[in-house]
């Protein structure tokens, strides 16, 4: 189970993302209304349940509304070079075995920070909503895509479209 729901979140919440080099900072021609696209790959380091820990209901069950885990990931470029971590909380809006869970994350890259929310589904597919940035990222909006590469992966792949103010 955490497993399922750590690639789940990890294919989850706000965008990685760098585009060729994670690591690079956007040029200057990536501002003013233009848009980049960021690939990273995330790999699992940590997850732990926070309100039940584990859920009262056993570590292969499903959580139930409130339940919350943390998570954390090594962001890696294509290549595996060290890009930026990645973290985020989530927690179940709605419990059982179709429950739905509302995470927020951040992906801290070299020149700040890209933040994101996301209502993972049972698929190895997440849709994140981005909600801004600091930095280089300052006001940024956009979507995302992550992709786990499977339950026993530890790898998730991040496809971040950013559009600048």
């Amino acid at each position: 189970m955490n497993r399922l729901i750590s690639a789940t979140a990890l294919s989850v919440i706000v965008a990685a993302a760098l585009v060729a080099t994670a690591a690079a900072v956007p040029s200057k021609a990536a501002a003013k209304g233009k848009s980049v696209t960021l690939h990273l790959v995330m790999k699992d380091v940590g997850f732990n349940w926070v309100v039940d820990n584990p859920p009262r209901q056993g570590d292969n069950a499903p959580p139930t509304l409130g339940d919350q885990f943390v998570f954390t990931a090594d962001l890696l470029t294509r290549s595996g070079a060290h890009a930026g971590i990645f973290a985020a909380t989530c927690t179940a809006a709605r419990g059982g075995a179709h429950g739905k869970l509302v995470c927020y994350g951040g992906y801290s890259l070299k020149g700040g920070l890209i933040s994101g929310v996301a209502m993972p589904g049972d698929g190895n597919t997440t849709h994140v909503a981005i909600t801004g940035g600091t930095g280089a990222y300052e006001g940024v909006t956009g979507s995302a895509v992550e992709v786990s590469r499977g339950n026993n992966s530890p790898l998730t792949d991040v496809a971040i479209h950013l559009i600048f103010p």
